[in-house]
């Protein structure tokens, strides 16, 4: 018996050429959309505890009249009631510094006062030279790796 010739059935090479290239032009579009979402993500994570770190500050200041000493590298209840998580690779390291150092571009007011920074540290996959800062007056403001100061967040 002889075959028919239409009765192989498949796909050509040109048809997979071009699903592969539509799925190439689809990944190329989605994965920076993605990878912006997940910067978006922490940046969103330590802004948001340093407005916990604020809140405890001031917790602090109500209870002892003074807020706490300056801190490079904030531990877990090193203020009452701060506990960024256990994660073994934080994403970001957090530090007070006491009194405030004018960093967003505000006068610093007189009395006490207070800065908050939230650094990345290497396994965020930011850059390390990054810092997000918070302070007393609840100034926000993010000085970019090329020194750049951002005001507000």
């Amino acid at each position: 018996m002889s075959e028919k010739r239409g009765a192989h059935r498949g796909f050509t090479l040109v048809e997979v050429m071009v699903v592969i290239a539509i799925l190439a032009i689809i990944a190329a579009i989605a994965i920076p959309i993605y990878s912006h979402y997940i910067k978006d993500a922490k940046i969103g994570r330590a802004e948001s505890n340093l407005v916990l770190l604020s809140t405890l500050m001031e917790r602090y200041y109500q209870n002892n009249n003074t807020y706490p000493a300056s801190n490079p590298a904030l531990t877990p209840n090193a203020i009452p009631g701060w506990n960024p998580g256990n994660d073994p690779n934080p994403l970001f390291t957090y530090a007070i510094q006491n009194p405030d150092q004018s960093v967003c571009g505000v006068a610093a007011p007189a009395g006490p006062s207070y800065d908050l920074v939230a650094t990345p540290t290497a396994t965020s996959g930011l850059p390390t030279n990054e810092y997000f800062y918070l302070d007393s007056q609840n100034d926000r403001c993010e000085q970019l790796p090329s020194g750049t100061l951002v005001i507000g967040w």
